[in-house]
Order: structure tokens, then sequence, then C-alpha cells
């Protein structure tokens, strides 16, 4: 009886541990103050996050400052890994300076700033985070350092060092001193692995490709020349990073990334040589659902060879069009779907942060492109997509695979019913999701510049939000209108 009662106290025990893992999951935010067009801005950025506002409203700023927060490990890890000076980890060199360079790329020198502070949460749970601001002498100030770097990252990050510069510790004046066998190229991958595994403990972070995916993209499609020019200036590497604009370094990320993108469309020719080349059956069904989509937003199949990227829009004929001479929208979403498809297929844990989805976009097409992108979100567990959008279909979209999936808890027995309208891999969970809109000038004079639109309790985005142009235009109308009728009751 006394095994039995352990036994049972171990399995409480045990899922009271899971049930409070649960719990503490990571929650992310974000708190801005006085930078930019931003006055106040307090964000929880979760699995999924949609920024939607008017031009000029801050949704890119903020959702740079998010990649910046999110990428500033990417930066550790370079600085700590090539290091040649020092044996053990220096926070100045390693953590202080890497972190203010990065910002200084990204959003230029603090001493031209008015006094700003953003907050990242990295668990706001944990109350792990790191505070910018600059200081009476408008230099940056990074806090709270002493308590997020704590003694263990110190002592292990140090140990690393001093294990890769066994090599350079051969260098030494007194030649008495019996030298240090040199590392080993196996040796210094193990290292680099274990650096990489630290930094993604230190920052709550499982992503492994992370990828900015700027406005505009379509200009890499459009100018092939151009593309090539700019891929041979990133290659060589010309002009010092510290020259360039944030635009710039995205622009750069982005065209790295797709360089090689085409590559792998090259070798395989199309999605479905991708497919057929893929030996997990357990997956390809899904591929040929995702590749339908694709097809039907792009208007016909891609395809890549030696000439270049074309849409082939009609089979018996083999007529095509290549893809530089295709629709602006063609050209906008191509890279998005490319990415979306080999994500999946790679089960890549990924951050995007996509600026305006619906650029170019029927809203027919908006929707099967999000929906695509809930696929993929949905696909593993540690992926996570920023939206920025002017496009209130996009809110609409969102809004209807959250309600199918609100659907389906509420009443169980409605899943294949619900599966008919929406793919059940694209429903959304509430506690994955949360949105915001920004500026609010046409909403109403009493909010705030930052205001939470998603309704946790509905598990639905507040209907004001998704029919605000739609009653201001019919507000016109209906102005409009009494203006007309008037004119028949004076004759």
């Amino acid at each position: 009886m006394g095994g039995y009662a352990s036994q049972k106290v171990f399995l409480l025990w045990y899922i009271y541990c899971i049930i409070i893992k649960r719990l503490h999951l990571p929650m992310q935010k974000i708190i801005i103050n006085n930078f930019g067009a931003i006055k106040y801005a307090e964000i929880e950025v979760k699995k999924i996050l949609v920024l939607i506002g008017e031009q000029a409203s801050g949704k890119s700023t903020i959702a740079k400052l998010i990649y910046f927060f999110k990428t500033i490990q990417e930066d550790l890890f370079s600085q700590i890994y090539r290091d040649k000076q020092n044996q053990s980890l220096d926070i100045n060199s390693d953590i202080l300076s890497p972190i203010q360079q990065k910002f200084y790329n990204f959003f230029g020198p603090t001493n031209n700033l008015p006094d700003f502070e953003i907050t990242f949460y990295y668990s706001f749970n944990e109350n792990k985070f790191l505070k910018l601001s600059n200081d009476e002498n408008k230099k940056m100030k990074i806090s709270p350092i002493d308590t997020f770097i704590d003694e263990k990252f110190t002592i292990l990050a140090s140990d690393i060092k001093f294990r890769l510069r066994q090599e350079y510790l051969n260098i030494n004046k007194n030649r008495n001193i019996q030298p240090l066998p040199l590392i080993k190229e196996e040796e210094k991958i193990k290292y680099a692995q274990q650096l990489y595994d630290l930094l993604n403990d230190l920052f709550q972070n499982k992503q492994r490709d992370l990828l900015f995916i700027i406005a505009g993209r379509s200009a890499t499609v459009a100018y092939p020349s151009l593309f090539e020019n700019l891929k041979q200036n990133i290659l060589i590497d010309n002009y010092e990073r510290s020259s360039k604009t944030l635009d710039e370094i995205l622009l750069e990320k982005f065209i790295e990334k797709f360089v090689r993108v085409k590559d792998i469309f090259k070798k395989f020719r199309n999605f479905e040589g991708l497919i057929e080349s893929y030996s997990g059956n357990d997956i390809k069904e899904k591929l040929y659902q995702v590749k339908n989509k694709i097809d039907k937003i792009l208007k016909g199949e891609y395809r890549i060879d030696d000439l270049g990227e074309k849409i082939l829009f009609n089979k018996e004929t083999e007529e095509y069009i290549y893809l530089s001479n295709t629709s602006s929208g063609q050209q906008e979403s191509i890279r998005i779907l490319q990415d979306i498809f080999l994500n999946i297929l790679d089960n890549s844990k990924t951050l995007r942060i996509l600026e305006e989805p619906e650029a170019h976009l029927f809203p027919v097409a908006q929707k099967q492109l999000i929906e695509l992108l809930a696929l993929m979100v949905n696909h593993n567990n540690n992926n996570q997509l920023i939206i920025t959008t002017h496009s209130p279909y996009v809110l609409t979209v969102f809004n209807n695979l959250l309600f199918a999936n609100r659907v389906v808890e509420k009443n169980p027995s409605t899943e294949s019913e619900v599966a008919q309208i929406i793919p059940q891999d694209s429903w959304l969970s509430a506690k994955d999701f949360s949105a915001y809109s920004l500026g609010n000038q046409s909403v109403s004079e009493d909010t705030n510049y930052c205001e939470p639109i998603f309704n946790q309790e509905k598990g639905t985005i507040q209907q004001n939000y998704l029919d605000t142009v739609s009653e201001i235009l019919g507000g016109d109308f209906q102005a409009l209108y009494s203006i007309h009728a008037k004119t028949f009751k004076r004759k």
C-alpha cells in the first residue's frame, strides 16, 4: 500500500510540475517610451503578433526593435567565439559593446535622440529583461546587466572562450613554456554549439532561423540585374557595415537568404521537385496542399532553370512568363511563399517578421497567404510570426482562423464541419495571438496611441477595428445620399 501511495504522490508531483511549466512558458513583452513616432507602447510578443495602423504610425519601428532584441544573441555569439584578446568573459567587450554597436548600426547614435527607454522582456514571468536608455550624457545605458548575465553564464562562457583560444596561447615570449596543443576542428564545432546553446538559454530562445522580410521585396524580382549587383556587393562586402542604413542591413540579410533559396529551387526546378525528393511520406500530403495554395496565389506554377524564374500559366501548352514580367502581387509574394514552403519542409524553428504581406494582393489571395502563414507557425511549437499591415482584410482572416478554433473548442462535434470551411492546420489558439492598433486617429478620439484589439475572453478581434474603414466609407455614402435625396425634394 505504501508503494502505491508513493507512486501516487510522485504522479501528482509530476503532473503539478508539468502544469507549472506550462503556466510559466516565457511570455515576451516590449515597452517603448519616447522613441521615434512612439510616445508609449506596451506590447505582448506572442507566437503571432499583428500590428495594424496608418502609415507613419510606428509599426515598422516596433517590428525592427523586436528584431533587434531577438537577434542580439547572434552578435554576442560572434564576439565571444572570435575574441582573441581575452581568455575569460569580459562584460564590456563581449556583452555591452556588441549591443551598443548593434543599436548604433540599426538606429544611429544616441546623442541625436531624445531621452528614451526601451525594455524587452525575454521572459516576463521570470522578470528577465534588458532595458536600453540614454544617460545624462546621451550615451547608451544597458541595464540590469548584473542580473541578466549571471555567474553561471559567466563561468561557462569563460571556459568555452579559454578552450577556443588554446591555439592562440601557443604564442608566448617565454619559449621554455610548453605550448598547449592546437584545438581540433571538431572540438571547435563542439564548443561553438555549447556557446550557441548557452546563449539560447540566456535569451530564452530556441529559434534557429530569424529573418526580417522587408517591404518592397519585389525589387529583387523585378530587376534581376540589380539583384545580381546587390548580391555581388554583399559577397564582396566592399563598404563598412556602420555606413549602412537599417533598411540596407535588412535588405542584405534578405538577399543573402534568398540567394540560397533560389539555389535550392534551381537544383530541384520547382516545388514538386522538392516534394518528390523528400523521403518523408508523412509530410508529402501537407506539402502538396501548400503547393496547391501557392499555385492559386501565383495564378500558375513556379519554375526555375538556367534562363531564370518563371510562372507556368498553361500546363497543356507549356506557356509561361518570366517572373520579372509578372504582376507586382506575384513578385511581392513569391519569396514569402518559398520561405513558408521550405520552413515546413525542413521543420525549421523560425522567427519571421513580415512587413505588409498583403502588398499588391487581391483580398482572396490575402486570405490564402495568411492561412499559409498560420499553417507555417503551427507546424513547429517554436515558430513565431510578427506582421505589420495596413489591411483590415488581414485582420479579418486572422479573426476567422481564431474563431474556427474557438467554435471547435466550445463544441468538439463541429470539428469536421469547421475543417471543411477552414483547414485545421491553420486554426489559431487565442493564447498564442496578440494584436495592436497604432495611431488610432481615425478610430476614436478616446483611444490611446497603442491599443490592444484582441479580446482574449471572446477569442476574437474587436469588431470596431475590423469595421472602421467600412464605417467611414459608409458614413460618407450616407452623407452624400442625404444630399442627393434633398435635390429630389427641391424639385
